[in-house]
């Protein structure tokens, strides 16, 4: 079982990837070209949020068209905050991306051969959705529990806990996320976006913690190489 992930492809005004985060002009480009050297190709590609930094909904379904095209077999992915814009109700995005080839995963599990995937964009400290994040987090990791696999991942936008910085006192991340995780016992990694290299904060991009790995996929880190979870 091959499992890559990448972060934060913010499709459609890559001109502001451009100037606010320094990406290049050619990244997308560039993240499709190293899936394709992928030998064999991935058996699952993680998408953790970011996707599209639009606003309408007619818009964007032809962007998700750019992602649901990189090369694997089957293809995960949540929501990030820059996505809320458009986003419409989560049973809708349940209905319109349920196959295998792409499969939006907020809420709800994915399960191929031996693993396991659930998942929740996740929030801020401050957000009004945290609650509402929260609850969808508790909901699939309860569905996954029920299934039958060896190897448990979790897919989430923003950062689960305070600990994957290294001043953990200044960061905005929400720890009550990591505790449901843990809570349930089944979860092995993390998967996870949202942080970008040019933010300058001082980020783990791999941790593990309580015994449970955690890996930032913002392409930014790497070059648009994606990232390899298993």
């Amino acid at each position: 079982m091959k499992i890559l992930a990448i972060g934060d492809p913010h499709l459609e005004n890559l001109q502001k990837m451009v100037e606010r985060f320094h990406y290049p002009p050619d990244y997308i480009e560039q993240v499709a070209r190293n899936l394709t050297s992928e030998s064999p190709p991935a058996d699952l590609l993680l998408i953790a949020g970011d996707l599209v930094w639009g606003n309408d909904f007619t818009a964007v379904l032809e962007e998700l068209q750019t992602l649901q095209a990189f090369q694997a077999e089957n293809i995960c992915f949540i929501e990030g905050n820059h996505d809320w814009p458009w986003l419409p109700k989560i049973s809708k995005m349940h209905e319109l991306f349920n196959s295998p080839n792409f499969y939006f995963l907020s809420g709800r599990t994915f399960v191929l051969e031996n693993v396991g995937i659930c998942g929740a964009c996740g929030t801020n400290r401050e957000s009004t959705r945290k609650a509402r994040e929260l609850s969808l987090l508790q909901k699939s990791l309860r569905e996954l529990a029920s299934k039958d696999f060896d190897i448990g991942i979790c897919l989430m936008h923003f950062p689960p806990c305070s600990q994957v910085f290294h001043n953990p006192e200044v960061s905005f991340a929400e720890d009550d996320f990591f505790a449901l995780i843990e809570e349930s016992s089944i979860i092995n990694k993390v998967v996870y976006g949202h942080i970008h290299k040019d933010q300058q904060f001082k980020i783990n991009l791999n941790l593990k913690l309580d015994g449970i790995e955690l890996y930032n996929t913002a392409i930014d880190y790497y070059d648009w190489q994606p990232v390899r979870i298993l």
